[in-house]
């Protein structure tokens, strides 16, 4: 494993290890050159010795590098340094599309198909070029963080163009994404990918492959035997047209597949049409055929101990050669059962042969967990094992640079001298803080706490966020952080703080208007005589008393002018006040967003005419967006009226209203 810091080829400076393959280590680092970042996939030393696999790696750069296509990783360079085979890359800052499947599930079926279009986008031309990419798997596509998919690793990628590479009966690829004539040894075709896009398809959709087990043999047997688990009766929203694009696609017989990827797109885009709403359910036309049963490839020994999770990372089988041509038997139905037994008959007894016929002494894996590697090596030496290959692996519970498992697992009965390997802890590894804000609490706490996260909750009343939305979070989004030792606050709201309105009713101007600023509601103030209401003192109120009001929320009080006064019919004043006049002005107020606080103008209106007094404020209320007001002014004879509008303290409107 290479340090952080080495200079590869004194041009690539290594920045950190970001993944681990079957044979090789992928590195995040720093072209010194063109001042960038790269992925540098480096050969493991165990293999630099190992011809085939040599090539095998040199085949994918070649593969690759003849592929120029914005969905396929481009290989910027390919050579060897100090013995060590390596090839750069583009970096791609984001996650597998495995990784993205289990974030983001359930994943809407828009995007679902926007993948995939990028996906087969990028084997189409691949196809194109005669080149058939024979481990299509969810691990093996990556997603840049503004959603560019990326498919990589064309390791075992055969060009249908060159004859270096003609060997039949090769188990190549991961189990669950592989097709049933590959699984059964056959040549891969076109079609192979296309299954293996069908299961890439499946799994986007429900979340799952289709096929598991508990070893490789059973996963590689369902491919060829069973039917693919129906997606409708997980998610009978699912429209069947969608469904039968993956039915067709992971075909048994590849003559009832897809006849291209092209073909395959072109049918997917229009899976979610309304036309093809009421599509009958897809049914191949060709059964599988008996006299296409095979042999499966020897899966024993270390891919069979594997754990599920690790036979995704590792393609099975070896080449080997081409088996005679079998006659065809006449009654095809009968055979295939046959056939199928056979095949798991003379696996069985193969197996039990290896064991028993072995000159080697059957020794159990002792328990190596939690052992230092020295620890562990120490002891399997003691029982005659070998240790094998050590990779790291992130882990919480296990204590950095101990060992988390063994392979094949403890208590596991294997030959003396067997090489075991182990999986060593690189310590907790960092989980990105999520964006929690306006998401409902209790969904929250269950993605958190998932992720290993210990939540807090922490109420708080909101003037604008509803009840049991979270209104902030303790650690920012995007933070890395150890999940397992890092407690996140989440503040919550309780909802709108609801107020009762007080009794107003004999309260001074200033005394209501105190009261608002104190419960934060806005005041609007209109005059009236009363006989019963002292002049100065609010006579009623809208809402009434104890009615419940958001903060924000409008109340308007009628103050007292007083009694009304009576004039003599011989007064000239009675004669002027009958003869007065009614003028209404309209007045734009704009909202200022400079001025504002928490989003409002405060607005303030002097009125002066007969009724008003300008130095009595006439209207007091907030506004959120231009608003025009109409005022009436009542104007006796020879006189004019005046108006004054002040917007955040400052006075906007000042005018002489004419007669």
């Amino acid at each position: 494993m290479l340090e952080k810091g080495y200079l590869l080829a004194k041009r690539y400076k290594i920045m950190k290890l970001i993944g681990r393959g079957g044979m090789a280590d992928v590195y995040l680092a720093q072209d010194i050159i063109l001042e960038r970042h790269v992925a540098i996939k480096v050969m493991r030393g165990e293999f630099q010795n190992n011809s085939p696999l040599v090539r095998r790696f040199q085949r994918e750069a070649i593969a690759t590098s003849e592929l120029s296509h914005p969905n396929i990783v481009s290989i910027l360079d390919i050579s060897e340094s100090q013995g060590m085979q390596y090839l750069v890359m583009e970096y791609i800052d984001g996650s597998n599309l495995k990784d993205y499947i289990k974030e983001n599930y359930p994943i809407s079926m828009n995007k679902v198909i926007n993948i995939m279009d990028q996906i087969l986008s990028a084997i189409k031309l691949a196809h194109q070029h005669e080149v058939i990419h024979r481990d299509l798997k969810s691990q093996n596509i990556l997603i840049s963080q503004t959603g560019v998919v990326k498919v990589a690793d064309f390791g075992i990628a055969i060009s249908l163009g060159k004859n270096a590479v003609t060997q039949t009966n090769s188990l190549l690829g991961s189990v669950h994404y592989i097709s049933p004539e590959q699984a059964k040894g056959s040549m891969a075709t076109k079609q192979s990918d296309i299954y293996s896009l069908g299961i890439i398809l499946y799994e986007l959709i429900t979340g799952n492959v289709p096929f598991g087990g508990e070893t490789a043999v059973s996963i590689a047997l369902k491919h060829f035997q069973e039917n693919i688990p129906s997606i409708r009766k997980i998610h009978p929203e699912i429209p069947q047209s969608l469904e039968n694009v993956v039915l067709k696609a992971t075909s048994k017989d590849p003559e009832d597949r897809y006849n291209s990827v092209s073909e395959m797109k072109a049918d997917l885009d229009s899976a979610l049409s309304a036309s093809r709403v009421n599509e009958p359910k897809y049914e191949p036309a060709h059964a599988l055929k008996a006299d296409d049963t095979k042999v499966i490839p020897d899966l024993s020994g270390h891919v069979a101990n594997l754990t599920e999770e690790e036979r995704e990372e590792t393609d099975h089988g070896v080449e080997k050669e081409a088996p005679q041509e079998e006659q065809k038997p006449k009654k095809r139905h009968v055979l295939w059962f046959v056939g199928a037994g056979l095949v798991l008959f003379f696996l069985i007894i193969f197996l039990v042969f290896k064991v028993f016929a072995s000159n080697g002494t059957m020794i159990s894996v002792p328990n190596l967990e939690n052992l230092t590697q020295e620890e562990a090596q120490s002891q399997l030496t003691a029982q005659g094992l070998a240790v094998g290959a050590v990779d790291e692996q992130n882990n919480s519970t296990v204590e950095k640079d101990k060992v988390i498992r063994s392979m094949p697992s403890a208590n596991t009965q294997v030959r003396s001298g067997t090489k075991i390997g182990l999986i060593i802890s690189s310590g907790p590894g960092l989980t990105a803080v999520p964006n929690l804000v306006n998401q409902n609490y209790d969904q929250a706490k269950e993605v958190l706490e998932k992720a290993g996260f210990t939540v807090q909750r922490k109420d708080q009343t909101s003037d604008s966020v509803d009840k049991d939305l979270i209104m902030a979070q303790s650690e920012p989004a995007g933070k890395q952080v150890d999940a397992s030792k890092t407690t996140i606050t989440l503040t919550v709201s309780t909802g709108v703080q609801k107020i009762k309105l007080r009794d107003l009713s004999g309260y001074s101007e200033k005394s209501a208007r105190d009261y608002a600023n104190e419960v934060g509601i806005n005041l609007t103030i209109k005059q009236d005589y009363s006989d019963n209401t002292p002049e100065g003192q609010i006579i009623s109120q809208n809402p009434n008393a104890q009615v419940e009001v958001k903060k924000g929320d409008n109340v308007t009080v009628t103050v007292s002018r007083g009694k009304e006064p009576t004039y003599d019919s011989s007064s000239s004043s009675q004669s002027s006040s009958s003869n007065n006049k009614l003028i209404t002005q309209s007045f734009e107020i704009d909202y200022n967003d400079d001025t504002a606080v928490n989003g409002k103008n405060h607005i303030q209106i002097y009125v002066g005419d007969s009724l008003n007094n300008s130095r009595n404020l006439y209207r007091d209320e907030q506004i959120t967006q231009d608003k025009n007001y109409n005022i009436t002014f009542n104007l006796a004879p020879n006189t004019n009226g005046s108006i004054r509008i002040v917007r955040d303290g400052e006075t906007i409107i000042n005018q002489t209203v004419k007669n």
